[in-house]
C-alpha cells in the first residue's frame, strides 16, 4: 500500500530480522532525489569521493538516463540517533517516515554514491541553455530504499554487504563514514580533526580521526593490520560479536576513550615526556619515532596496535571489557625512570626501521606485542611498562624468528 505524498510515495515496509531495522521502499522523482543527495554528499567529506577510474562507465550511465534508462534503488540509511524519539521502527507510521527521509541531517548512503553523483552531474549538464530537458529528466521515477533505525554495526554491515559492485568503498571509507559524526561531537576532552584541517596532534586529547579509524580496524579484525572488506565479510562472527558488544554502547567511543585514558595515564606518569637526545644513546636512534608520548601514542601505528592487543585480549577472556580496561589502566606504572623506559622503545623502534622490510607494518606488530604483555593479567609484565616494552620486543623478535 502507498502513501501518496506529492512526488514521493511509500511503496512497501519489510523489516529486515538480520539487523533489527525497517526497510522501506520509496518511489520519488529525480528531482526529490538528486535534492536529498546534493544535501547527503555536502555535509559529509567522507562521503564526497568521487571514483574516477571508471568515468567511462559513469558516461555511459549518464547517456543511458538520458534515454530513459531505470537504476536500480538507491540504498539509504536513518541512524538509530537521526531517529528523533522514534525508537521501535516497527511502530513508525508513513507520515513519520517520510518526515524523516526529507529531513536529510541523519541520512547516509549506503549504496549507489556513484550513481548519485551521476545524477547530481546529469541535472547540471541539463541546465546549460538550449537545452530544455531538465524537467522532463526532473520528473522521472526513482526507486529508493531506506533503512530506518539502524545502529552503527548494523549500518556497517549492510554497507559491507551491499557494496559488492564495480566500484566498492574501501572499509576504512566506510568507517569514516559511519563515525564522521564523532567529528563534531565533545567527547571526554577527545578532539578529533582531519588532515584537511591542517592541524597537528599537539596536547593530549589530539587525534587524527584517519588514525583512529585504522586502530578501530585493527579491534575489529583483532589484527594490527587493519581489514578489509572481503576478510570481515569471511570472518562474519566479528560482526555477530561486535553486534552483541555494541548493544549497550557505541564500540568505537568505548575503543577512544579507553586509548585516550591510556595516554592521559603515561602522560602523567612520565611527567610529560618529550625526546632528549642527550638522555638516550643517538647513535642508535635513526630519527626518533616520537617527540612526545602524545606525538608517541597517537600515531595510526600505536592506535593500530592498541587495538589488536586489546581485541585479542576480550576474546581470550583476559579483559571483560573496557570498564575492565580503564580500571587496569589506572594501575600501570613505570618502575623506574620513565626517561629510561622511553628511550628503549625509540632505540627498539628505531631497530625496526633500519632492519625491517616493511617498516610500518613491523612496528604495528611490535606495538601489539607492547600492549600485549602491558594488559595481560596472566603475563610477566602485567602493569610494568619497562617490562612490557622489553619482553614486547623479544616477542616480536620471536615471531620474526
Amino acid at each position: 500500500m502507498s502513501t501518496k505524498n506529492t512526488t514521493m510515495n511509500i511503496v512497501n515496509k519489510l523489516f529486515d530480522e538480520r539487523i533489527n531495522a525497517m526497510n522501506v521502499l520509496l518511489q520519488m522523482s529525480v528531482k526529490d532525489y538528486v535534492s536529498i543527495g546534493n544535501s547527503i554528499t555536502a555535509k559529509n567529506e567522507f562521503q564526497r569521493a568521487r571514483v574516477r577510474r571508471s568515468s567511462s562507465v559513469y558516461q555511459l550511465l549518464r547517456e543511458d538516463l538520458k534515454s530513459g534508462c531505470l537504476m536500480p534503488p538507491i540504498i539509504l540509511a536513518i541512524k538509530m540517533e537521526g531517529m528523533q524519539g522514534n525508537s521501535n521502527p516497527k511502530n513508525i507510521t508513513d507520515k513519520q517516515i517520510l518526515s524523516l527521509v526529507k529531513k536529510t541531517d541523519n541520512l547516509i548512503i549506503l549504496d549507489g554514491l556513484q550513481r548519485t553523483f551521476t545524477l547530481i552531474d546529469l541535472v547540471e549538464e541539463l541546465k546549460k541553455p538550449g537545452d530544455g530537458s531538465l524537467d522532463q529528466f526532473y520528473a522521472r521515477p526513482l526507486r529508493v530504499e531506506v533503512y530506518l533505525g539502524l545502529k552503527k554495526i548494523g549500518v556497517l554491515y549492510r554497507m559491507l554487504t551491499l557494496n559488492t559492485g564495480q566500484t566498492p568503498m574501501s572499509t576504512r571509507h566506510q568507517i569514516e563514514i559511519l563515525y564522521s559524526d564523532y567529528l563534531t561531537k565533545e567527547l571526554e576532552g577527545i578532539h578529533f580533526f582531519t588532515e584537511a584541517n591542517g592541524q597537528r596532534v599537539q596536547t593530549v586529547g589530539d587525534y587524527q580521526f584517519k588514525d583512529v579509524v585504522e586502530g578501530f580496524l585493527s579491534y575489529l579484525d583483532r589484527d594490527e593490520l587493519g581489514i578489509t572488506r572481503s576478510e570481515l565479510l569471511e570472518n562474519i562472527q566479528n560482526l555477530d560479536n561486535l553486534s552483541k558488544e555494541n548493544r549497550d554502547s557505541d564500540v568505537f567511543e568505548e575503543y577512544i576513550t579507553s586509548h585516550h585514558s591510556f595516554v592521559q595515564r603515561i602522560d602523567e606518569l612520565s611527567n610529560h615526556w618529550q625526546f632528549n637526545p642527550d638522555d638516550c644513546e643517538p647513535n642508535k636512534i635513526s630519527g626518533p619515532f616520537g617527540k612526545t608520548c602524545v606525538d608517541f601514542f597517537t600515531k595510526g601505528i600505536a592506535l593500530s596496535g592498541y587495538g589488536a592487543a586489546i581485541g585479542k585480549l576480550k576474546d581470550k577472556g583476559v579483559i571483560k571489557d573496557f570498564d575492565d580496561l580503564k580500571a587496569t589502566i589506572k594501575q600501570i606504572r613505570f618502575d623506574g625512570a620513565p626517561d629510561e623506559a622511553m628511550c628503549t622503545f625509540l632505540v627498539n623502534l628505531s631497530h625496526i626501521k633500519d632492519n625491517a622490510k616493511k617498516i610500518g607494518s613491523a612496528q604495528r606488530l611490535y606495538f601489539t606485542y607492547f600492549f600485549r604483555e602491558l594488559f595481560n593479567k596472566e603475563g610477566d609484565s602485567f602493569l610494568v611498562i619497562e617490562q612490557a616494552i622489553d619482553n614486547g620486543f623479544k616477542k616480536y623478535q620471536y615471531e620474526l624468528g
